[in-house]
């Protein structure tokens, strides 16, 4: 195979992978925010009964909930352009010429330059959001505890919060793992628009073209 289609299919197929598992994590992120806010607000079982623990959770499930509607909307905004592009590469047929790796490349950079913004923001929703989710993992987990003039004691309700609250952490981890492999994506994009950026002022000022 073609070494540059090898890595220009590599790239879009792993970016097209981290966008369905950042819809999927988004999608869970806002199920969550809910399901706490609205703990939060009834004060429901799950909580540990303090007031002040109560307003905590129910404000940073409030912004995990924001932060989640962001994420979901930027990345199908994103998913869209990319699995295109995907079908495209992976489609069964006749090997894609020369000229037909140029094309999508061409396309993946106006996709790129088009929806920078919305990486960027993307990349700042998943950074905090992660943070704010690991926060939100840590009272979880402190729902588990029973405290009791006698100590701490666990009971089967405490048991079941566990589950949560590992689901949550990983929400959290996919979240900052996503950030991640978004800057990288982005930093190896942004160098090849300054390059091309550098080759038209170059071919500008060989025609005279800049000269005004």
């Amino acid at each position: 195979m073609n070494p540059a289609l090898n890595q220009f299919k590599k790239e879009i197929i792993n970016f097209y992978l981290v966008s369905i598992i950042n819809i999927v994590f988004a999608a869970l992120a806002i199920a969550f925010g809910i399901c706490y806010l609205i703990t939060a607000v009834l004060g429901l079982p799950l909580d540990l009964g303090i007031p002040e623990f109560r307003m905590f959770t129910g404000a940073v499930a409030m912004i995990c909930f924001g932060l989640g509607l962001s994420w979901f909307f930027s990345t199908i905004r994103v998913f869209e352009g990319i699995g295109t592009i995907k079908d495209i590469l992976c489609a069964s047929g006749e090997p894609i010429t020369e000229e037909g790796i140029t094309c999508l490349i061409v396309r993946m950079l106006a996709h790129y330059r088009d929806n920078r913004k919305t990486i960027g923001t993307m990349i700042l929703v998943s950074t905090i959001g992660g943070c704010f989710f690991f926060v939100l993992g840590i009272a979880t987990s402190l729902q588990a505890l029973s405290l009791s003039p006698s100590g701490i004691t666990f009971t089967l309700d405490n048991f079941l919060v566990i589950p949560a609250m590992f689901l949550i952490l990983g929400i959290a981890l996919a979240s900052l793992l996503s950030s991640y492999y978004f800057s990288k994506f982005a930093k190896v994009w942004d160098r090849r628009l300054h390059e091309i950026e550098e080759s038209e002022c170059a071919l500008k000022k060989t025609l005279g073209l800049d000269e005004a």
